[in-house]
């Protein structure tokens, strides 16, 4: 009988460390202001492993990246599990830090360092991790950028972002099976930036 026992506790030990994650892909799409008042679509898009009630993992994510549309510029959005770093250790929840010679306050001064949130992301149960959202996220925009655009060589790129804001932009997104035939973000479409060149 104690063997028996002592075989299904080595089972649920190798089930526990091999895993069995369910993969999930999730993304939003949203129209909104950029900095400098034009309309843009923006996509928001993460990655999430999920595990059963009785695994002894716990569920992982990957960062958020916000994008948007005519601009290079990609914000990264994270918590303490998807990116170990100085903004997301200073700071609790899923935040993404500025660049003080990108980014401005909101009263338009220089930030006072590299660990000053400029995004932060949540939803209506106040989730600080990206792994817990739900389908429904709210993006607060605390920063503006010191320029829209920014001289690479002999191009100009825009570096512009999301307008900010006090009230927080809500965002229905999507959960798909990865690598599934829904597993398709929304495509930013470049035909209006280049009417507007």
């Amino acid at each position: 009988m104690s063997k028996i026992i002592k075989g299904l506790m080595l089972a649920t030990v190798i089930l526990n460390t091999i895993g069995c994650a369910s993969y999930y892909s999730h993304y939003g799409s949203f129209s909104a202001q950029n900095s400098t008042g034009e309309e843009r679509m923006f996509v928001i898009s993460w990655q999430t492993a999920e595990y059963p009630a009785w695994a002894l993992q716990n569920n992982k994510s990957t960062e958020m990246v916000l994008e948007t549309q005519c601009s290079d510029r990609k914000w990264r959005i994270a918590d303490r599990a998807a990116l170990q770093s100085h903004c997301n250790e200073v700071n609790g929840g899923i935040v993404a830090c500025g660049d003080p010679s990108l980014d401005l306050s909101l009263s338009g001064k220089k930030l006072a360092g590299s660990d000053q949130v400029c995004l932060s992301v949540s939803d209506t149960t106040s989730s600080t991790s990206i792994a817990e959202l739900d389908r429904h996220i709210l993006i607060t925009v605390n920063c503006l950028p010191v320029s829209s655009t920014h001289k690479q060589g002999d191009d100009i790129k825009n570096v512009d972002y999301l307008k900010a804001s006090v009230v927080p932009y809500s965002v229905s997104t999507r959960k798909v099976e990865r690598y599934s035939f829904s597993d398709k973000a929304p495509i930013i479409s470049d035909k209006v930036c280049a009417a507007e060149k």
